[in-house]
């Protein structure tokens, strides 16, 4: 309609003259040119697809270049963000989010015109607690490359990256280089945070010749260490130590002199740090705390006798606990002459009591608090100078006078302490104490080992037996290792039993018979909660396989009663049911590993199995010997 110029003119001119400006509009609108492009308008919002695309122009006309979705949101998000502080909360909320390029473009766009030097401190935190520590890097060349003045926060987000990264060998290179440029900045100095962070990521990557020779850029002012600074050092020497033993024990060949040496080396390095640790802390320079005497301890206990010894007197200096319950800490020897040498003067004048003001802010304790992690110290060190007798003193000190609440390693580290000194009635009552929560298997094992080691007190037999009803009570499933080893504690305990046959055989062997009879008994509990819980598991499975090894000790040692003739003819009565039941569940176990593997032979899976029976073969024949020589008395005397 009306596609002739002319027409179309004289139209126009026709409207305009009788001012129909309405109808004018409408024709122009439906007279549009054919070949013109249908153009739709487009709205839209800060949220966007990669896939989209939207026209964007300064001056608002419809003919600029085209813009990615993600730029032009990232602009319209940053016209109703001006201050920082909001780009900096909205660039942590979208890192929250994982979206990490949303968040840079962002940054990146904020940086031309604003100082956002936190909002990059939050891009190179995500990217170091990601484990990506080249693109953390990168990126801090990046904000410098665009003129963003990092500040302190910025490298101690990169040292701490560092010593959380699992490429520690990187990490250290990274570190130094990035820590010596600090060195010779004018802007920002490095503190004493930069310092310890820089130190721990040498530590973790076990270079002590790093470590050392940062340590050797400490001073007086802002880099003045602090007992996070001597508590990485002392680690990081425990752990060299501690790698290399490991590596000595890997290798066969690796000569153990080279290894005691470097241990003794570290213990003097140590040694030395911990008198300026001293003098600096009579000083008030710097503070002990629990962290910096274990570190210090822990060290100690890496060495010989003495040096585990001096633990208590570590104890005794930095937390104020006597080493005797008599007298209180006075401090060193030369101070207690001291005032042992003003107490017998009578001519000296009385010293007058001056009261010491402490400046605002200064602790109300100036010494280092006992926690968990000291008491296992101490009971370590109390195990391996075997003086275990003290270790019920120390841990009434600290549990009931310094309200520490032991957590499950010092219950544990307590039970080894007892082990060691065969103290199995303590371990019973310590056992009973301790909160099932904490409880977990290795603990009854510990314990029952305590009875076995104490094979020669005549109680040790009821001393496992009450750990064995323990267990029952704070375990939901009872563990067979520890029931294995309470089998040998009835065999063991034989001491009373070899003195009595002496004078009376018989009465000895049925004496030890029932002691053996009652150990089958009171197992025949745990074996059935156990063989309910395995019973539909394949014989393949661990927890069956420990069961059939429980079952065949005690079909050994049921046997050995029976056919010894070491009970009276009701016990036996009572044990053969569970012999005959206990053969059945191993007979079975070993046809179906022979259905999955033809070539099982009993004898690879039975190799611990003589453990206990060689045990009984050595005490009968000890019962055998002394039955002889007394019959050969008995004769003597007789003829």
């Amino acid at each position: 309609m009306l596609t002739c110029r002319v027409c179309l003119r004289k139209a126009s001119t026709t409207l305009l003259l009788g001012n129909h400006t309405f109808r004018l509009e409408n024709t122009l609108a439906t007279v549009r040119p054919i070949h013109a492009p249908h153009q739709h308008e487009k709205y839209a919002t800060a949220t966007f697809t990669k896939t989209e695309e939207r026209t964007i122009s300064q001056d608002g006309a419809k003919n600029s270049r085209r813009v990615p979705a993600h730029e032009w949101a990232a602009e319209k998000q940053l016209q109703y963000l001006t201050d920082p502080l909001h780009i900096a909360d909205y660039v942590k909320k979208t890192l929250a989010k994982g979206k990490f390029e949303e968040a840079a473009l962002i940054t990146r766009k904020a940086s031309k015109d604003k100082k956002v030097a936190v909002s990059w401190n939050h891009l190179i935190d995500y990217l170091l607690q990601h484990n990506r520590l080249h693109a953390g890097i990168k990126l801090y060349n990046e904000m410098k490359k665009r003129a963003q003045l990092p500040n302190a926060q910025t490298f101690t987000i990169i040292f701490r990256g560092c010593a959380t990264s699992s490429h520690p060998k990187l990490a250290v290179s990274e570190a130094i280089r990035i820590y010596n440029a600090l060195l010779s900045n004018s802007r920002i100095k490095p503190n004493t945070i930069h310092m310890n962070a820089v130190l721990q990521v040498c530590a973790k990557a076990d270079d002590l010749d790093s470590l050392f020779s940062i340590a050797q850029t400490a001073n007086d002012g802002i880099r003045a260490p602090n007992n996070l600074t001597y508590t990485t050092i002392l680690n990081a020497l425990r752990s060299n130590v501690s790698n290399r033993q490991r590596e000595s024990t890997a290798e066969a060949e690796v000569d153990t002199t080279v290894i005691d040496n470097e241990t003794k080396q570290a213990i003097r390095r140590a040694k030395g740090l911990w008198e300026e640790v001293i003098s600096k802390w009579r000083a008030g320079s710097i503070i002990i705390d629990e962290e910096l005497v274990c570190a210090m301890g822990r060290v100690l206990l890496m060495g010989t006798y003495h040096d585990a010894d001096s633990v208590e007197a570590l104890l005794e200096q930095t937390m104020m606990i006597p080493r005797t319950g008599k007298s209180a800490v006075l401090g060193t020897s030369k101070e207690a002459e001291g005032l042992r040498e003003v107490s017998t003067d009578t001519n000296s004048p009385t010293p007058i009591k001056t009261r010491k003001i402490k400046a605002p802010g200064a602790p109300a304790i100036n010494h280092a608090l006992p926690g968990n992690n000291s008491l296992s110290m101490i009971l370590c060190a109390l195990e391996k100078t075997r003086k275990t007798s003290k270790s019920q003193r120390y841990w009434d000190i600290f549990t009931k006078q310094h309200g520490v609440v032991p957590d499950a390693n010092n219950w544990h580290q307590l039970l080894t302490a007892l082990r060691r000194g065969k103290n199995s009635a303590k371990t019973v009552l310590y056992l009973r104490d301790m909160p099932a929560e904490l409880t977990v298997p290795k603990n009854f094992r510990t314990a029952m080992s305590t009875c076995l080691r104490d094979n020669l007190n005549r109680s040790a037999f009821n001393h496992a037996t009450e750990v064995l009803e323990i267990m029952l009570a704070k375990l939901k499933n009872p563990d067979m290792l520890t029931s294995r080893t309470y089998l040998r504690v009835a065999y063991a305990n034989k001491r009373y039993f070899i003195e009595q046959s002496r004078h009376n055989y018989g009465a000895a062997m049925v004496a030890w018979g029932k002691q053996i009879a009652a150990a089958i008994n009171n197992l025949w509990k745990p074996y059935t909660i156990i063989a309910r819980q395995c019973e539909n598991d394949g014989p393949e499975s661990n927890l069956k396989r420990e069961l059939v090894a429980l079952a065949r000790k005690m079909i050994a040692a049921c046997d050995r009663v029976i056919f010894g003739k070491m009970v009276p003819p009701e016990i036996e009565a009572q044990i053969k049911p569970k012999r005959n039941s206990l053969n059945r569940v191993v007979v079975r176990h070993f046809e179906q590993m022979k259905e999955i593997d033809p070539n099982f032979r009993q004898d690879e899976d039975a190799h611990e199995e003589r453990e206990d029976e060689d045990g009984y073969d050595d005490f009968a024949d000890r019962f055998e010997q002394r039955h002889g020589s007394t019959e050969k008395m008995a004769a003597a005397a007789n003829w």
